[in-house]
């Protein structure tokens, strides 16, 4: 259902006057108006990704202020917005528990989260059960989420698969690299993102020498280290968060001299901004995902991320978490803006049509969803470069417009994927 619906991201601080505030929602049955909209908000504060919450509300804490609200909620249109916060621990058991709460609990009329793969399969799954509530995704991105049926679900960034678009024929046909190790942790994330790289790695020419699949918070490396095959041209390293930060340490003491293939969140700015001894192995890295170097020339990304950086707890630059959170709750606001505040009944159908029809110009690029309420984005390919000063950072090595969504998902694989 398209309408004219087209926004355009200005500087933050015109957004803010633009957009509406947080949700509100309790909307009455049989088409009354909507006096409250009441936004659940689902983000990791423990386990790998425990700093999930406060990229969570950096994100959200820009959006706000350009509309003259704050990260516990605001107003639109007249239409007060209340924004509770549930935090998650990454695994699937603990997304149920929170959004299981926020909805029958609190009440809340959005769900807008999670952080992480597996929590955001259990969130599409419990979706499907509660029709009367809108569900924005934050930055979950296994490919099936969007492919499972559950109309009131939307995604405003790629999935993990399509992250990694590019870069398997650049590692093949541009750095030479025709055997490549993988490393990479063992859930639904890492499968797709993984499976998205080596599938046209393999295509281009190139074999796997080995696969190997690590839990979540594993600390030591060591043996896995140790497996890499001497005649490996590079290693690919699906980790994030801490493990990334763990493994790039430990392959600096062991003396690896393998260049890197990333993951897209292994050279994140949550893991280069830690241990600056990891240099010796992090540069030169590379990786795809919905990220820009910080040298991208984009008006609406400098303005972001100089609002970001005000926010308490912000990293030197935007994670790829505080970016997915922003360009996701900034489609919500635009669109709960678009109605006035007024959720439609039955089934919030006034701001699901807003959300279907959006178009809007993010920090990243422009963003629009397709038939599965998916979004169709910009795609960045970085490496990692030691700045003067022996700071880690990015250079943004491609650009590529309107990346679709596949239809192919991946689970755990040996070798190439099948």
């Amino acid at each position: 259902m398209k309408s004219l619906l087209k926004k355009r991201l200005l500087p933050v601080v015109a957004i803010a006057a633009t957009a509406g505030l947080v949700l509100s929602g309790c909307s009455a049955a049989g088409g009354g108006e909507t006096k409250e909209i009441k936004i659940g908000v689902l983000a990791t504060d423990k386990g790998n990704l425990a700093f999930g919450m406060d990229e969570a509300k950096a994100a959200i804490g820009v959006s706000m202020a350009a509309i003259g609200g704050t990260i516990d909620g605001g107003e639109i249109d007249g239409v007060p917005i209340t924004i509770v916060y549930e935090g998650t621990d990454g695994t699937s058991a603990s997304a149920q528990t929170a959004v299981k709460k926020l909805v029958e609990n609190d009440g809340v009329d959005i769900v807008f989260g999670p952080v992480s793969g597996d929590e955001g399969e259990t969130v599409v799954q419990y979706a499907l059960t509660t029709p009367e509530v809108t569900y924005v995704n934050g930055s979950a991105s296994p490919v099936g989420m969007t492919l499972a049926g559950a109309d009131n679900f939307f995604r405003f960034h790629g999935d993990s698969a399509m992250w990694m678009g590019g870069l398997g024929d650049y590692a093949y046909n541009e750095k030479g690299y025709k055997k490549v190790y993988a490393i990479a942790e063992d859930y639904s994330f890492p499968y797709d993102n993984a499976g998205g790289f080596f599938s046209e790695f393999c295509a281009a020419g190139g074999d796997v020498t080995g696969n190997a699949w690590v839990p979540v918070g594993t600390t030591d490396y060591s043996s896995i280290i140790a497996q890499i095959p001497a005649d490996t041209d590079a290693v690919y390293v699906g980790l994030g968060g801490a493990d990334a930060a763990s493994f790039l340490s430990q392959a600096v003491t062991a003396g690896v001299q393998k260049p890197l293939i990333g993951g897209t969140i292994a050279v994140d700015t949550t893991a280069l901004s830690g241990d600056a001894n990891i240099a010796e192995v992090a540069v030169g890295t590379i990786a795809g995902g919905p990220v820009p170097g910080p040298d991208y020339d984009s008006p609406e990304w400098q303005t972001f991320v100089a609002e970001y950086v005000k926010q308490p707890k912000a990293f030197p630059s935007p994670s790829i978490f505080s970016i997915l959170y922003y360009n996701s709750f900034n489609s919500l606001l635009l669109a709960l803006q678009e109605v006035k505040g007024q959720l439609g009944s039955p089934d919030q159908k006034d701001l699901r049509a807003a959300l279907t029809a959006l178009e809007w110009t993010s920090p990243t690029g422009p963003i629009s969803l397709d038939g599965n309420r998916q979004a169709i984005v910009d795609n960045f390919l970085i490496e990692v470069v030691q700045g003067a000063d022996g700071t880690l950072t990015t250079k943004q090595i491609s650009q590529t417009s309107g990346v679709a969504q596949g239809t192919k998902t991946y689970d755990r694989f040996e070798g190439c994927p099948e």
